[in-house]
């Protein structure tokens, strides 16, 4: 819910875009399933509040609208193709619930391939995911669930940002989502660069904090 970090953002993406035109943005506020939606509103086929309401915006994400606004419009104004990116939430939810073994065949076909065995991914989120979520005393089978949720993310969103690169023709994704899906790289960016055969580039925005600490991240 940072604005600065919204506008750095847009800034980003303003620069590529006047370095290449080949350029799509996707966005984790948005859930694969509603891609029509979002070509549809960049069609001019339906104005923004019937957009939000189609996309089911404000149930399945439910951020300021206008914090993302700019960045959209920006696409949309100037041609640039939009990706929703996002795992189905009734899928992610029902890992969280039941764990990835809990899944239907076809609930799994919908969510495509995911690796549970990234070992650097594995060892940094395992303890710290529950902990970030303020279950001090998680049991193992909590802890897996909740891995299997966050490795699932990953996977889902990197796969729609190289099938979207590919299928729309454009020569770079700008994949705007949380710091912890990208932060060393092994969430979305090298699943999404090892499916593409391209590279990865992360940018994290931080508004204040130590600048020691940060280069030493």
């Amino acid at each position: 819910d940072s604005v600065p970090c919204h506008w750095v953002e847009l800034e980003v993406i303003k620069a590529l875009y006047a370095r290449d035109e080949r350029i799509g943005v996707g966005m984790e506020m948005f859930q694969r399933p509603f891609q029509k939606e979002i070509d549809r509103y960049f069609r001019g086929e339906m104005d923004e509040e019937s957009f939000l309401k189609a996309s089911e915006y404000k149930q399945r994400w439910g951020f300021d609208w206008s914090l993302y606004r700019p960045i959209v419009e920006f696409c949309r104004k100037n041609g640039v193709p939009l990706a929703a990116l996002n795992a189905p939430r009734e899928l992610t939810r029902k890992i969280s619930k039941g764990g990835y073994a809990s899944l239907t065949d076809d609930e799994r076909n919908q969510l495509g391939d995911i690796d549970f065995q990234v070992k650097e991914h594995r060892d940094w989120w395992y303890e710290r995911l529950p902990k970030m979520h303020g279950q001090k005393d998680a049991t193992p089978e909590q802890k897996e669930r909740g891995y299997e949720v966050m490795t699932a993310w990953d996977d889902y969103m990197a796969a729609s940002a190289a099938a979207f690169q590919r299928d729309r023709n454009v020569r770079r994704m700008v994949v705007l989502a949380g710091s912890g899906h990208v932060e060393r790289g092994f969430g979305i960016p090298l699943r999404a660069a090892r499916r593409s055969g391209g590279k990865a580039a992360t940018i994290t925005v931080v508004p204040g904090g130590d600048m020691e600490k940060l280069a030493a991240d």
